[in-house]
């Protein structure tokens, strides 16, 4: 039992070590981009700092942003094409509100839905996360099933669909089914097929089904 509560803490420990590190990096990326503009020596700190912070680059959103600068640098060369791009992926992490509060947390970073990416549920495993308008987590998988899909509880490298609930707070990052996104997204990235989508995608698709 001993061991097992020293674990608990270790993890419990490693857990805000990792939340106070991934919000230090979304407020470097929110003081970068606030001129709107992306420079050699501003990527080259943001590579140096999380070859030194590995945790974070391990996990999304760290890993997506570590990714994207190895991929620029792997030549040598920064183009302006690669560098607009790196642009609009920091300006999407980028904290709202910063040259305002001054203040950077993780708590407003937007969530990694992509409602335009082609979504089938029938025969497909469906994982729901967060609260829905439509209803209970039952009443949503019921629907689901309905429809011909296969409720799953859990993130896995066989889900296909993870349908994020409308009604998500401002620090979803930091709650228990904040995970199962950061999951998905980090699934994606090791390039598994897994589409995350919004209630109201999920909603019209569902409707388009029983048409």
């Amino acid at each position: 039992m001993e061991n097992e509560h020293q674990m608990h803490v270790q993890y419990a420990m490693a857990k805000r070590q990792l939340i106070k590190s991934t919000e230090m990096l979304l407020g470097m990326v929110t003081a970068i981009v606030a001129d709107d503009h992306l420079h050699d020596k501003e990527i080259k700190l943001l590579s140096t700092w999380l070859t030194e912070h590995q945790e974070v680059a391990q996990h999304w959103p760290g890993s997506l942003i570590a990714m994207r600068i190895h991929e620029i640098m792997s030549d040598g060369i920064i183009t302006e094409e690669e560098r607009t791009h790196l642009l609009k992926v920091l300006t999407d992490f980028s904290v709202n509100g910063f040259a305002d509060t001054g203040s950077a947390s993780a708590e407003v970073l937007q969530l990694p839905i992509n409602d335009d990416a082609p979504v089938t549920i029938a025969g497909n495993n469906v994982c729901h996360t967060g609260t829905f308008v439509f209803g209970t987590r039952s009443a949503c998988e019921q629907l689901t099933q309905n429809a011909g899909g296969i409720p799953q509880n859990s993130i896995t490298r066989k889900t296909h669909v993870l349908v994020v609930g409308s009604l998500v707070s401002r620090d979803w990052v930091h709650t228990s089914f904040g995970r199962k996104i950061q999951k998905a997204a980090e699934l994606q990235l090791d390039g598994v097929p897994i589409s995350i989508i919004s209630e109201n995608r999920w909603m019209q698709v569902l409707s388009t089904t029983q048409q």
